[in-house]
């Protein structure tokens, strides 16, 4: 059992249901592996006590915040400053504490796109996309994609008007390459188009697990197949896709990643990724 002291730098992730998180496993090998008297731990915090027990934070021997569902918005309410993409998302997940300043970034878009670069080898510039979902971790996902200037991003969504404010949002503020479509509409053409599909929805875990946001018609071989699900591992639509010869990715991918650049914001230090890897998937 670490023993804190009252050197020992701390970093917390904050939400009101986080049981199963395994971003405190993932954060302590990463500070065992690397010699560092640091300790993370995982704090549920109610809603009306979220503004008391930031403030308090910033005054004790804080490094970093991993905010998450439902604060990624309030805390904005609180930071002194904002990292320019975050600010285009409009969420933070990753606070840097320094000085009693908090500093917001949204790592879940960075992780998720070096994934695909690092895990699946793309060169987002010459891809085409396909996603599926306009919630939160899309937005993220969409703003660091579009920031990397793709051919093309479709997204598609079961409410358009979501899909619509994104991509208008995206298309002005960052680069014009973001096309809303219905989810309900005749997708073959888009997904023909597009060399990369990329699931940001939750369909495919408990309650939804074996079930899939798209028809599975719509994959091909040579189609790339993202997913940002990591429990299960396998989701249908990455199992059907896998069967096919498509090279898939998995939220495994996006959780050690935004995990990796969380570490590296927090403590300016490479993390060993591959311990971290263990820790959380064995």
């Amino acid at each position: 059992m670490k023993t804190i002291g009252v050197n020992t730098k701390l970093a917390s992730i904050i939400g009101t249901d986080i049981g199963h998180s395994k971003s405190p496993a993932m954060m302590n090998a990463a500070f065992e592996e690397l010699g560092m008297d640091a300790y993370y731990f995982p704090m549920n915090i109610q809603e009306e006590d979220f503004g008391t027990v930031v403030k308090g934070l910033s005054k004790m021997n804080y490094m970093g915040l991993t905010i998450t569902i439902p604060y990624k918005l309030e805390i904005l309410s609180y930071l002194d400053e904002i990292d320019p993409l975050a600010k285009i998302i409009g969420a933070v997940n990753t606070v840097r504490i320094q000085d009693g300043k908090l500093k917001g970034f949204n790592t879940d878009g960075e992780g998720f796109v070096r994934g695909l670069e690092v895990d699946g080898g793309l060169i987002i510039a010459d891809q085409t996309f396909l996603v599926i979902g306009a919630g939160g971790v899309s937005r993220a996902i969409m703003t660091v994609l579009a920031s990397r200037r793709p051919k093309k991003i479709y997204l598609a969504n079961r409410t358009v008007e979501k899909a619509e404010e994104i991509c208008e949002k995206l298309n002005r503020e960052v680069c014009p390459c973001c096309v809303p479509l219905p989810l309900d509409c005749n997708l073959e053409p888009f997904a023909a188009e597009s060399t990369v599909l990329i699931n940001a929805t939750n369909i495919g875990m408990p309650p939804m697990e074996g079930k899939s946001p798209v028809d599975l018609s719509l994959l091909r071989p040579d189609l790339f197949v993202a997913d940002v699900i990591y429990n299960p591992r396998r989701t249908l639509l990455l199992e059907t896709a896998e069967k096919m010869g498509c090279r898939v990715v998995n939220g495994q991918s996006l959780l050690l990643h935004q995990g990796k650049i969380a570490f590296q914001i927090w403590t300016g230090k490479e993390a060993p990724v591959d311990v971290m890897a263990r820790a959380v998937f064995g």
